[in-house]
């Protein structure tokens, strides 16, 4: 993956989540491929992309036929509502084991390098001790690491706001003692400036374990995931955050809007204007 242009801008990807309800993958990455797009992060949310509606046969000729166009699968993502990795309930982490298998599988068949994991989901009311969702955690994560070295695919934990670990400090010690190549973060500006993080900060402290980051905006009031402008994340802090941290790997603009093409193309402009690259030099 290539971390500028060759004008020295750093080129964005575009998460699909904006699409999830609307739109099947393959039209939607047809259509911004139009636009210049040449890298993806898939939201595996049907009726916008499968698991278990998906055949091997189906797999290889929509992977075949990105590959012809020159697009990439950089990652796949799943959406956090349906599992808990860091579940009280066993059965719970379990049925979540199974289902990042089988997404770590499909991501392989796409060639994806990555895949984001929401790191559990706790209640904001009375949640429990960080040792407990430190344990769920690595026990639900040794079978997935496992997987994920044996068919090339590399974990991304999520920094989200309601997770086992919201915030760069709990993430980051989380990744790092866990000690596996094969696990890296997946930096989300938004999640962090909701928290009152400072995303450029987040950045910083977390250096070489980001391999995606995810760009979109809100305030500290409500969190959402809107179009560059909307909101206040510190877009200029968090692009020099990532040349202080030699970032290397992809940008994905993960916008939900009820139009959601336009305000890719109205957020992406916006942060041209900050060293990223122009649209129609996405890649």
């Amino acid at each position: 993956m290539a971390a500028h242009t060759a004008t020295g801008a750093r080129p964005l990807g575009i998460n699909t989540y904006g699409y999830i309800w609307s739109t099947p993958a393959a039209q939607c990455v047809s259509e911004l491929a139009a636009l210049g797009y040449r890298e993806f992060e898939l939201v595996l949310n049907p009726p916008h992309l499968s698991l278990d509606e998906f055949s091997a046969p189906e797999r290889a000729r929509f992977a075949a036929s990105l590959a012809n166009r020159g697009i990439t699968v950089r990652s796949l993502n799943v959406p956090s509502l349906d599992h808990n990795l860091a579940s009280p309930m066993r059965r719970m982490r379990d049925y979540s084991v199974a289902l990042f298998i089988d997404s770590i599988d499909l991501a392989a068949d796409l060639h994806a390098t990555h895949l984001v994991v929401v790191p559990g989901r706790m209640s904001p009311l009375f949640p429990p001790a960080p040792a407990a969702r430190e344990a769920w955690m690595r026990e639900s994560l040794d079978p997935l690491i496992e997987h994920a070295e044996k068919r090339g695919v590399t974990l991304a934990l999520e920094n989200v706001p309601f997770a086992s670990f919201p915030d760069a400090g709990s993430l980051g010690a989380f990744v790092r003692g866990y000690g596996s190549r094969a696990l890296t973060i997946c930096y989300d500006a938004a999640n962090a400036h909701f928290i009152g993080e400072s995303p450029a900060a987040g950045l910083r402290a977390l250096g070489g374990l980001v391999s995606l980051v995810h760009l979109s905006d809100t305030t500290r009031n409500a969190w959402r995931h809107d179009e560059i402008g909307l909101g206040d994340v510190p877009f200029d802090e968090v692009r020099g955050a990532l040349d202080d941290i030699d970032f290397k790997g992809t940008c994905m603009l993960e916008i939900i809007a009820a139009q959601p093409q336009a305000a890719i193309v109205r957020s992406h402009r916006a942060l041209a204007s900050l060293g990223f690259a122009a649209p129609g030099e996405a890649c």
